[in-house]
């Protein structure tokens, strides 16, 4: 009982976190200076070290508005496609759904990023023996920096390395408790955005 509740609690403390981030991000008065946003597609390679699982190539969307010219918050969906799994009858793809908070440092044509990315990860697997699909929900978070170039004012082309921490999920299947192991991943990623 304990333990449901601690999961309940942790779940819903980063709904507010989420939705304090969100209203402050769209907080008329902080968007009074210069102001940007950028939204664009990726793809990449994302190496996972849980167990029985190779690297998979993900791609996905991701945006951000600058808050001020320095400091973006903005975020990401990337889902991963099936290369990776061990076998067509154990599955293992997932997707990644989180926000970004960003440090820019411009250079150049372009411009530099440090962020800190956080979110829900739906991790779709089939727990041997039993063979069975079943989704968890394990939150993950990590670091990215990238670079993108401007090739004009409005269209830039960029690239980014990102270390992500997936944290332990727990499941029922067919009434019984299964548990997945927390684990990393390393993604590489090229991307094509466009600046509003």
């Amino acid at each position: 009982m304990l333990i449901r509740y601690t999961y309940v609690t942790n779940r819903n403390g980063f709904l507010i976190l989420v939705a304090a981030l969100l209203s402050f991000a769209w907080s008329p008065a902080l968007f009074a200076g210069d102001k940007s946003s950028q939204f664009g597609i990726c793809y990449g390679l994302s190496v996972p070290d849980a167990n029985n699982t190779g690297p998979y190539h993900v791609f996905g969307i991701r945006g951000a508005s600058f808050i001020v010219p320095a400091f973006s918050l903005g975020g990401y969906f990337l889902a991963s496609d099936h290369s990776g799994e061990p076998s067509a009858s154990e599955k293992f793809r997932y997707t990644l759904t989180g926000i970004e908070a960003a440090y820019h440092i411009p250079n150049g044509q372009g411009d530099t990023f440090i962020a800190f990315r956080m979110g829900i990860t739906k991790l779709r697997e089939s727990p041997q023996p039993a063979g069975t699909d079943i989704t968890f929900s394990p939150y993950h978070y990590g670091i990215a920096t990238g670079y993108d170039y401007y090739l004009t004012n409005s269209l830039s082309v960029g690239f980014e390395g990102s270390y992500l921490h997936t944290l332990p999920g727990r499941g029922i299947i067919n009434s019984v408790q299964t548990d997945i192991d927390s684990f990393n991943m390393i993604n590489f990623m090229i991307s094509f955005q466009i600046r509003l």
